[in-house]
């Protein structure tokens, strides 16, 4: 495994990245899923070189082998992400879990976004039907989380010991997913990908509890209120992040547009990579650090 770099944030914590692509090529910040790290981007490590992209993806606090940020908010993101790395403009990418932290990014610090897309991303839950389609154990999971968080983190330990199984954790998520997606799995595109979900929980699983905690609280903010263009792209068939979810940002967010993949799934972060690159930078000025 390639070791992480590291970028001191003004109040002395520590964000741990992966760099991918383009060293000289523009910007883009990636938010990983969960459970996820800054290595989630690497199957689409040389598509972004051959684009011209320089993807940093970020582990969030207590992910991995970023500091621990105590009582944090979904709000706090958007200041660690503008402290990281000096860019003054940039893009951003969310995948799954990371899409609310690039919502969150999007309202609060529009002026520094040059693009942001949010893919297959998690919406609130404040809407009736949510959840419908999910998995009955992450609906009820998700449940708890909002009456009761410490309730669980059971689960959260569940999830961090799975992800020390790779090939268990990989049939399991390939029963979620369709024939052509679980075949992408196993190119060697994907070679490593599951031996680096253990990468979230390495030093505990508090990290990944804060990190689905924050997102099942206020978010502090109202989707409406997002001026930013966000850019959306979804699966009609992904059981894991239900087509409603896109559906919600796309109709509360004012200057959204929305690319809904007729029978696609999850992993369309991978199977539609270059269309989502390609939107990213077209917004994204030539630029480097």
């Amino acid at each position: 495994m390639v070791e992480a770099s590291y970028a001191q944030l003004s109040d002395g914590r520590q964000i741990a990245y992966q760099e991918y692509g383009d060293p000289d090529g523009r910007p883009a910040f990636f938010f990983h899923g969960w459970l996820g790290s800054r290595l989630d981007f690497a199957p689409n490590d040389q598509l972004a070189g051959d684009l011209g992209a320089r993807v940093i993806a970020l582990d969030r606090p207590g992910c991995g082998e970023s500091d621990f940020q105590p009582d944090r908010r979904l709000l706090d993101w958007p200041g660690d992400v503008s402290d990281a790395l000096g860019f003054g403009e940039f893009a951003l990418c969310g995948h799954s879990f990371g899409g609310p932290f690039v919502a969150a990014c999007a309202y609060s610090i529009p002026d520094r976004i040059t693009s942001a897309a949010i893919v297959a991303g998690i919406s609130p839950l404040s809407f009736d039907g949510a959840t419908s389609g999910m998995p009955a154990l992450v609906r009820l999971v998700l449940w708890l989380g909002r009456i009761a968080p410490p309730l669980t983190r059971p689960y959260v330990a569940f999830m961090a010991r799975m992800a020390k199984s790779p090939d268990s954790l990989k049939k399991g998520i390939e029963s979620q997913l369709s024939d052509d997606e679980a075949a992408l799995l196993s190119t060697p595109r994907f070679d490593g990908f599951f031996e680096n979900f253990g990468e979230m929980t390495k030093h505990g699983s508090t990290g990944a509890y804060w990190d689905a905690r924050v997102f099942l609280e206020d978010w502090g903010f109202d989707c409406a209120d997002i001026d930013a263009p966000v850019a959306l792209f979804y699966g009609t068939e992904d059981s894991n992040v239900p087509i409603q979810m896109g559906e919600y940002y796309r109709d509360a967010m004012p200057n959204s547009t929305a690319t809904f993949y007729e029978g696609e799934g999850h992993l369309i972060m991978y199977s539609r990579a270059k269309e989502i690159l390609d939107t990213l930078l077209a917004g994204s000025p030539e630029r480097s650090a």
